[in-house]
């Protein structure tokens, strides 16, 4: 009896110290965002639009820390966790795809006809995000 108590205990201990790792994971990479996005901002030069006319060296800079934390942070939080998040992070994938295929390209052709105007990228990124937010959570409540 006792020793069943000892493994339910390391397991609880297990499930927090994997769940502090994905915190700490996400965290990083929301801190390597925040740290780009708010030096992306202090370099824009003066009368430009969201990230218009960044000088060409940090947009190179820029590009290759996003794609290493995203290379690196993919892989550690890959490790991290396991079949069932994994399984939960597909499916929310795929269903951000889905939205991102209709809404683009619904938004595409009412452009070409002259319905709406040009597809905002950033406007199309956030609902992609928003969606696969949505999606993840929604299976984090209801498995």
């Amino acid at each position: 009896m006792m020793a069943k108590a000892m493994a339910t205990e390391r397991s609880g201990l297990a499930a927090r110290a994997r769940r502090l790792r994905l915190f700490v994971i996400c965290g990083v990479l929301a801190g390597i965002g925040g740290v780009i996005g708010f030096f992306s901002a202090m370099f824009e030069r003066d009368g430009g639009g969201f990230l218009d006319g960044i000088p060409a060296i940090w947009a190179i800079v820029a590009s290759i820390v996003t794609v290493l934390a995203i290379v690196i942070g993919g892989w550690r939080y890959h490790v991290a966790t396991d079949e069932l998040d994994r399984r939960d992070s597909l499916w929310a994938s795929a269903m951000a795809m889905n939205v991102y295929l209709l809404f683009y390209a619904c938004w595409y052709f009412w452009w070409k006809g002259g319905v709406t105007p040009e597809p905002s990228h950033e406007t199309v990124f956030i609902v992609t995000l928003a969606a696969l937010l949505l999606a993840y959570g929604y299976k984090k409540i209801r498995p």
